[in-house]
């Protein structure tokens, strides 16, 4: 279980920091949700940073990518501690799970999903990383 969660984490973790890194206008792919023509479902929230339209989407993503690559690291046991996992997998699943919704398209359904799986695992069946390493 410890390697399936690592991977959910590490895809979670991609989708929020392609947002950094969208693809050409109308080019999204399922394994890059994120086009350079992409807009928000509310307005006067920002945009993608390379819009410079605000603070809301790159604090999103940045805080979700790193929070999720930190909980991989943690599980992974390199330079993180074990009591920061469950608070690094919720902050993040959290922050993608919102930056998902205000760029909501069929495009976000993976990521949500894996953002949700998360939270289950972690809120719900009460994962640790010492009972995920085993």
């Amino acid at each position: 279980m410890n390697i399936i969660v690592v991977i959910v984490l590490l895809l979670a973790a991609h989708f929020s920091l392609t947002a950094f890194v969208p693809s050409p206008a109308g080019q999204a792919q399922f394994y890059w949700p994120w086009a350079a023509d992409m807009r928000p479902v509310v307005s006067g929230i920002g945009a993608l940073p390379q819009a410079g339209g605000g603070i809301v989407t790159p604090a999103l993503a940045g805080i979700a990518g790193l929070c999720l690559l930190a909980a991989a690291a943690s599980l992974l046991n390199i330079a993180v501690p074990a009591d920061w996992w469950m608070p690094l997998v919720i902050v993040g699943a959290l922050a993608s799970t919102v930056l998902f919704v205000l760029y909501l398209s069929p495009l976000a359904l993976l990521p949500i999903a894996l953002n949700l799986f998360l939270l289950w695992g972690v809120v719900l069946q009460h994962w640790t990383v010492a009972g995920l390493r085993g």
